[in-house]
């Protein structure tokens, strides 16, 4: 009876921690002469072993370790990252367009990044823009008037902007949010949502001034040294045309590829 509660609870063990395995057959003992009259045996009562069997003999660990161990494999995939982040150097460019600010101009950036990520939640970087400007639809029309107005013998007014040329910020990155995703089951990519903090110096027109910027965006890890990110981000500065200074607001967005040195 011993042997047979052995072998039921090792042969059970083996099948829920997925190992093929085989008991060795019990040693039989040897026969005895059997009695001249046979005597009734009375009924096994097998509830022990039964009782045995569902409780695992009894081994509380080990009920427990069946029990949990497909959460715990879930959890080890969503911990799991792609892209090892600690003390890796990420260079990149992007592309970027501004929006609000002054409403006589459109501007574009071509820009460099530089990110040193200390761990896969914190990373320092720097950025430098260079900025292009266009007249807006509103900057041409004041354009048109003023130079139909002077054509006419009129009084000619100029159109009073002071655009950016260039900037260089310093930004600390905080990735509190990970996941994974599936593109039409071509590969498994990683991504983080990100926010970001610092300020610099922007060169306008009219000169240099401070320029600080806040924002969040999104970085998609698509091998282990290529990276892509999305951005939009605030900025304030302060500008001088003509009429006196101005608190500007603008809100920018970008896109970039990086790759993880």
């Amino acid at each position: 009876m011993k042997n047979f509660k052995l072998l039921s609870v090792t042969f059970l063990f083996l099948a829920l921690s997925s190992q093929a395995a085989f008991a060795a057959p019990a040693k039989k003992a040897p026969r005895k002469a059997a009695p001249v009259a046979r005597q009734a045996q009375a009924p096994v009562d097998n509830s022990d072993i039964t009782a045995d069997i569902d409780s695992l003999g009894g081994n509380e660990k080990l009920m427990n370790m069946a029990q949990n161990i497909k959460s715990e494999s879930r959890s080890r995939i969503v911990q799991d990252r792609i892209v090892d982040r600690r003390n890796r150097l990420e260079v990149g460019v992007n592309y970027g367009m501004n929006f609000g600010g002054d409403a006589y101009t459109q501007t574009q950036a071509l820009g460099a990044a530089l990110d040193f990520h200390f761990t896969p939640r914190w990373s320092i970087g720097a950025r430098y823009y260079d900025f292009g400007n266009s007249l807006s639809p509103e900057g041409k029309r004041i354009f048109e008037q003023a130079k139909a107005n002077y054509a006419a013998g009129g009084r000619a007014y100029a159109v009073d902007i002071d655009y950016p040329e260039n900037a260089v910020m310093a930004v600390l990155n905080w990735y509190p949010i990970y996941g994974k995703t599936s593109f039409m089951d071509i590969g498994v990519t990683q991504f983080d949502m990100y926010l970001l903090g610092g300020g610099g110096q922007i060169t306008l027109s009219s000169g240099s001034t401070a320029v600080y910027t806040a924002g969040l965006g999104i970085g998609a890890w698509i091998t282990k040294n290529l990276t892509a990110r999305a951005e939009i981000r605030y900025m304030n500065y302060n500008d001088q045309p003509v009429t006196g200074e101005r608190n500007l607001n603008v809100v920018t967005g970008n896109l970039g590829f990086g790759w993880m040195l």
